[in-house]
């Protein structure tokens, strides 16, 4: 007997590779939902109407604005978010945990020696507001504050008139930041106007100002030149968990009481940010000797006799400069590694132990976790889901 099929309507934009990740991550979870159908437009108005005579059994939608929250809600179908754009918003959501991700792009940025930041985003977009607060909050820690300046972009024909009288604002503003500056942009979009627009100005990037975006668009971050750092977002694991929500949901399952939020995967390094704002050489050397044997076992001796430099000296340049000692620097920089390891590829555990410069995959677990809170396994199952 034929089962009835589960019309599933999809409110997500298609102009942008966070969005076509998403709804990647929504069929990989429905391959084997073989009643389900779907119908996808913008996050629209315009779409609500046909939408509701399709009369759809759940919605995974982008709900950008209120009014649009609104007309989505009258529907009164089993409905999931994966925007967190309008505050206070009662409905269950699925998104990037925003607060990791102004906590990375502000790690990132302090290591690579920066005192002077900005933020440049939305005024009222919700999850701008929490990236820029906790990249507030993380550089506050590290003694430093955050220039601000806003322009509303996530609606493209608004934006197109919002940059047009924002653009005199945002080059004064640019032009007046202590230099160098590094900028954290909300979202790739925004980042490639600050490149092209520092272009204009002649301000030199990265030298000038060090430009990061948020999502990993190829295509935006390649439209640069140079191309552009990105905090990359967990694009189809968020389809994917939305999906699944969605199910439960259809199935009579209660709603969950608190957002999922998923953690961000890694700053994905281009040439935008592929700078040290620290002047002294001996720090400088003991950087790059550092990043550049990450997966040999190496200790502060070493990192002391590639910098010509000695230890109880540089210690105390590293401590002044970069805000932490040798020793953490290499422990982070090892971290790091095995975080893109397990991101990236299916490497077994004593794999990326050695290619991270750790002796055995136990000690590589167990500062893994004191770092991260979770284990490598644990980080692993949180990445991406690839498509099947």
């Amino acid at each position: 007997m034929k089962s009835e099929s589960r019309r599933i309507a999809l409110l997500i934009g298609q102009d942008v590779s966070f969005c076509r990740d998403l709804i990647r991550g929504i069929r990989a979870y429905a391959i084997d939902k073989r009643n389900w159908v779907f119908q996808n437009g913008p996050p629209e108005s315009s779409v609500v109407q046909a939408f509701r005579q399709w009369k759809p059994h759940g919605i995974i939608a982008q709900l950008l604005t209120a009014d649009l929250a609104r007309e989505v809600l009258r529907l009164r179908k089993p409905l999931v978010d994966t925007s967190c754009s309008v505050p206070r918003l009662r409905v269950p959501i699925v998104d990037a945990d925003h607060q990791a991700v102004g906590r990375m792009a502000a790690e990132h940025f302090l290591d690579r020696g920066y005192r002077h930041f900005g933020f440049f985003g939305s005024a009222w977009a919700h999850y701008s507001k929490l990236r820029e607060a906790s990249f507030r909050l993380r550089l506050a820690e590290a003694g430093s504050s955050v220039s601000a300046c806003y322009v509303e972009y996530l609606l493209r024909a608004v934006a197109l008139i919002e940059w047009k009288n924002a653009a005199g604002r945002v080059r004064r503003w640019l032009e007046e930041l202590p230099k160098p500056v590094a900028i954290l942009a909300a979202n790739d979009i925004p980042a490639r106007e600050l490149a092209d627009t520092c272009l204009r100005l002649g301000l030199r990037v990265p030298d000038d100002v060090a430009l990061l975006g948020v999502d990993n668009d190829d295509l935006e971050c390649g439209l640069t030149s140079p191309p552009l750092s990105s905090v990359a977002t967990p694009a189809r694991r968020i389809g994917y968990e939305a999906a699944k929500l969605l199910d439960e949901l259809m199935s009579g399952k209660p709603a969950p009481r608190e957002p999922i939020f998923l953690p961000p995967i890694a700053v994905v390094t281009r040439q935008s940010t592929d700078t040290l704002a620290i002047h002294d050489p001996a720090v400088v050397a003991a950087l790059n000797f550092i990043r550049g044997h990450t997966a040999d076992e190496i200790r502060v001796s070493d990192v002391a006799r590639h910098a010509a430099q000695g230890r109880r000296m540089l210690e105390y340049k590293f401590r002044d400069l970069v805000g932490h000692t040798i020793l953490e620097e290499i422990r982070r920089v090892r971290v790091q590694c095995v975080k893109q390891l397990l991101s990236d590829t299916d490497l077994p555990m004593p794999a990326i132990a050695r290619r991270s410069g750790f002796s055995t995959p136990q000690r590589m677990s167990v500062v893994f976790r004191q770092v991260t809170g979770l284990t490598p396994s644990a980080y692993r199952q949180q990445a991406e889901v690839r498509d099947y």
